[in-house]
Order: C-alpha cells, then sequence, then structure tokens
C-alpha cells in the first residue's frame, strides 16, 4: 500500500519538475543571449531567512501604522481606564 503511495506521488509530481525545469533552463539560455547574469537557484535556508525577515518587517509596520493611526485618531479625551 505505501509503494501504491509513493508511486501516485511521483507520478504526480515529476511532470511538475520536468515542465519547471525546462522554464529554469529556457530563462537561463535567453539570460544567455542577452548578456543577463544568471541568477542561481535559492537555497531552502536562503528562502526560508528571507521569508522570516520579510514577516518581522510586516510586524514591525503594522506596529508602527497602529501607533500612526492611534497618534492622529486621538481627540483629546480622556481615556477609559483598562483594569
Amino acid at each position: 500500500m505505501f509503494e501504491l503511495i509513493i508511486g501516485i506521488v511521483t507520478a504526480v509530481l515529476f511532470p511538475y519538475l520536468f515542465l519547471w525545469a525546462y522554464r529554469r533552463g529556457l530563462k537561463d539560455g535567453l539570460a544567455l543571449k542577452d548578456n543577463k547574469p544568471i541568477e542561481p537557484i535559492k537555497t531552502p535556508l536562503a528562502v526560508m531567512s528571507e521569508r522570516t525577515q520579510a514577516k518581522e518587517a510586516k510586524e514591525t509596520e503594522s506596529v508602527q501604522a497602529q501607533f500612526i493611526s492611534n497618534l492622529f485618531g486621538y481627540s483629546g479625551e480622556k481615556q477609559k481606564e483598562v483594569n
């Protein structure tokens, strides 16, 4: 049963792998034609670090936007006490 599942998953994913490899090769070949540098394939570690940095930057921007919103939204009234 386990071999059947592996076979099905492999049969489904292989065409996408070949399509990706073909498109990557085509992109690299066209880049050589235009004398553009070939961008290296990113490692999983690099992708994860970029995502982590982007997520942290988004959280920081969200906090800053909330601060500015609160700052400009203040009407001068007394705030309610939070217990």
